[in-house]
């Protein structure tokens, strides 16, 4: 496998952070539960082929007859309104206008069952309005690709910062398994996590934002930590396919987000995936990991968030970063440099690497 061409350090530091998750209603809410290992799968009202009650982690706030468009928004907006409040305070103590922020947006695959498309114009609007943000809708994208898009939307929010015209862009996720389409899905593809399905994984539902500044532009801002790069790839053969998966995609990715390490002369001593139950994605990430090794620590932990959470889809890597923020904020992270990998059921494949804010 030839070396990627390593990427340039990025230059955007975390100035706000927002989450909302079955276990937490805002990132520290969530990031502490995680490491207390806290999970409460609750059974719902639809059953399994079985006849047996489908268990899922949602939010008790939500009720059960709201879906689609409506869920995300409900799902979404408090944790866009946390995301963006740092930011706009210290617009308002300035006495300067809030400018208008482009918002990169990762939802779930379109083609997968159950998606509502109206989340594809609808939904930023909606949330723009229920956050009181203004949104550059020019400038802002949905990323349709769910786990591995959540780091896409990352990389186009980097991309967007490189510009030098923007003091901020925000970039996040929403997702929801808690629909009758996806949940039968996964049922006939026995990917539901169960005493009979241990291959599966648990349901879940959640967002999460965050507000990136140029260093420059961060006066006055707490500095949760920085995204040092995103990287995506894909997986010529992702699960399902004819051909035996090799873990192409996700290696490369962790091989172009790590290259800012070589550069820095140190090694990650913390990654953090969105790797559950489901053995190909295990397998996937073990393979990645040994191919990458020289990137990592010998006492390098792994963290999986959504063994507590649920799985979160396209709202994964925004969540994964507001955890390591709110960590890094109380002091129990487990190192001081961390590396975010997420494995889309398609072939998008994402890696990022993130860090303790450092002065200067």
């Amino acid at each position: 496998m030839a070396d990627p061409v390593p990427l340039p350090t990025a230059d955007a530091v975390l100035v706000g952070v927002g989450a909302r998750a079955p276990c937490g209603l805002t990132a520290l809410q969530i990031a502490m539960s995680v490491r207390a290992l806290k999970m409460d799968p609750r059974p719902c009202h639809m059953v399994d082929k079985n006849g047996e009650s489908i268990a899922t982690a949602r939010l008790p706030s939500i009720g059960d007859d709201v879906i689609g468009l409506d869920r995300f928004l409900a799902l979404g907006g408090a944790a866009l309104a946390q995301a963006t409040y740092p930011f706009r305070s210290v617009q308002e103590q300035r006495r300067a206008g809030l400018p208008a922020l482009p918002v990169f947006l990762s939802l779930p695959h379109e083609a997968r069952p159950g998606f509502d498309p109206r989340l594809k114009h609808h939904l930023l609007p909606a949330l723009a309005a229920r956050a009181q943000v203004p949104f550059d809708l020019d400038r802002s994208r949905v990323v349709l690709h769910g786990r591995g898009g959540s780091v896409m939307a990352f990389e186009l929010a980097l991309d967007e910062l490189r510009r030098g015209d923007r003091a901020a862009v925000v970039v996040g996720g929403v997702d929801s398994y808690f629909d009758p389409d996806v949940l039968d899905w996964l049922d006939q593809a026995l990917r539901l996590h169960s005493l009979d399905t241990e291959n599966g994984f648990i349901p879940g539902e959640g967002a999460a934002f965050v507000t990136l500044a140029r260093r420059g532009r961060t006066d006055g801002l707490y500095r949760y930590g920085q995204v040092l790069s995103a990287a995506s790839e894909h997986e010529p053969h992702p699960f399902g396919s004819d051909e035996p998966c090799l873990a192409t995609g996700i290696t490369r990715a962790v091989r172009r987000a790590v290259s800012p390490v070589g550069q820095r002369q140190r090694r990650i001593p913390w990654a953090i995936t969105d790797v559950v139950e489901e053995r190909h994605r295990v397998d996937e990430w073990a393979a990645a990991f040994a191919r990458n090794h020289f990137a990592f620590t010998a006492e390098a932990v792994h963290d999986q968030p959504l063994l507590q959470t649920g799985d979160l889809g396209a709202a994964s890597a925004a969540m994964m970063v507001a955890i390591a923020a709110a960590r890094w904020q109380t002091g129990c992270a487990a190192g001081d440099c961390a590396l975010v990998a997420t494995h889309s059921d398609g072939p998008e494949r994402g890696a990022m690497l993130i860090a303790k804010d450092t002065p200067g």
